[in-house]
């Protein structure tokens, strides 16, 4: 190869070199202008978020609010809750200040609890007891039964200790289902329904207290309508007169010796006054106010907690009223439709019992084409337990005068 030809070959090398030189200087540039823009604009992205306010604790329990309604109101419509005019503003809180994974699902969630609040706003039985929450993929929930023979031994450092509180017996709940049925037009439109939406509420919540309320109390899995909520489960009064633990009042009003004599077929259950509630219906309750050893709330309440339905107490013990103990029982406590002119009052352990709730308090929706109306069914799956051992901790006063 001639030297001229090497010279013509170093030649263009040399000049691709610099074309390259002046491709990479250019392009080195660009990155830096872009580098500098993006920082730019990150830098004030960044200021923005850092001093932007996290919503406060009213502006969440405002928004929250809004968001049951929202929900309710969606079913109502029958519309996706995102099609609705206050999902935007509703949902640029909750994504700052809750940042839920799904907005949709966290909506029916807070619309489950929400009413699950307000129905406890409203138990006045059931909010004596202690709640349990069962896995929603579960259809039994199995808890270790109680007992009061727990006991403690001396044992030295390194020794086994001997068993004695949880034993081999265990108590099992199976939930059962309550429903409550609403109507609404289906001419409703958004501005009617936003109006009557809190209304509906009320309702289904109203509708499920008293059905709770009824089926803890006079609750008897023998009777025969398959849709009367009391054939759910065994009630309060039932478990007393099946195990025997029944006072005869006479015929005549409640006295404190009469809860005395109730208290002792409780046994070791009774001793301990701080676990034990008085339920008296309606009449029977006010009646024990004139009791000379009952303390009215008035005396007692500004430094105490006072339980929904509390009016008084009797040595200790708070009396709780429940509208659900019938005024027509006959002098063994059984109702009688015909001549039953008594009623009865209760004793229970409250520690002793326990309430399990299912999954969510929920809502579905239909509609009724004979009718034209949307149909909308509330439920709440639900079941009541003795949690204690080969003892039923409940009594009842029986033969009370209902007057």
């Amino acid at each position: 190869m001639g030297i001229e030809v090497i010279t013509s070959l170093q030649k263009k090398v040399d000049e691709l070199q610099k074309k390259l030189d002046e491709t990479k200087t250019t392009a080195e540039k660009k990155v830096e202008e872009l580098k500098k823009e993006f920082g730019e604009k990150w830098e004030q992205r960044k200021t923005h978020f850092d001093n932007e306010q996290p919503a406060n604790e009213k502006e969440v329990a405002k928004v929250k609010e809004k968001a049951v309604d929202l929900y309710l109101k969606s079913k109502i419509l029958g519309r996706p809750a995102e099609t609705l005019d206050e999902f935007k503003q509703i949902s640029g809180v909750v994504e700052k200040a809750i940042k839920p994974s799904d907005i949709s699902s966290w909506l029916a969630e807070e619309f489950s609890n929400k009413v699950l609040a307000e129905l406890e706003l409203d138990l006045k039985v059931e909010g004596l007891f202690t709640r349990f929450t069962m896995p929603r993929n579960r259809s039994i929930f199995s808890i270790p039964a109680r007992t009061e023979k727990a006991q403690a031994y001396l044992i030295a450092p390194g020794d086994d200790a001997i068993e004695s509180a949880i034993n081999g017996s265990k108590v099992s709940f199976a939930t059962k289902r309550f429903k409550t049925l609403l109507a609404v037009t289906d001419q409703a439109d958004q501005e009617m329904v936003t109006a009557i939406v809190k209304l509906v509420r009320q309702e289904l919540v109203r509708s499920l207290a008293r059905a709770t309320e009824d089926a803890l109390v006079m609750g008897d899995t023998s009777i025969s309508d398959a849709n009367d909520v009391k054939k759910a489960f065994d009630g309060l009064l039932k478990l007393a007169k099946d195990a025997g633990n029944k006072v005869d009042a006479g015929g005549n009003s409640v006295t404190a010796s009469l809860v005395a004599q109730a208290r002792k077929l409780l046994g070791v259950y009774g001793i301990r006054l701080t676990d034990l509630a008085i339920i008296a219906p309606v009449n029977v309750a006010y009646q024990m106010l004139e009791l000379p050893e009952v303390l009215t709330v008035d005396k007692y309440g500004a430094k105490a907690t006072i339980i929904t339905g509390e009016i008084g107490k009797l040595f200790g013990m708070p009396i709780v009223v429940s509208e659900y103990i019938p005024t027509n029982l006959d002098e063994n406590g059984d109702v009688d439709e015909t001549n039953g002119d008594k009623t009865a009052v209760l004793l229970a352990n409250i520690t002793y019992f326990g309430v399990a709730d299912r999954g969510n308090i929920g809502i579905e929706q239909d509609r009724n084409i004979v009718s034209s109306t949307n149909m909308y069914v509330g439920y709440r799956d639900i079941d009541f337990k003795n949690l204690a051992v080969n003892f039923t901790p409940v009594s009842a006063i029986v033969n009370v005068s209902s007057d």
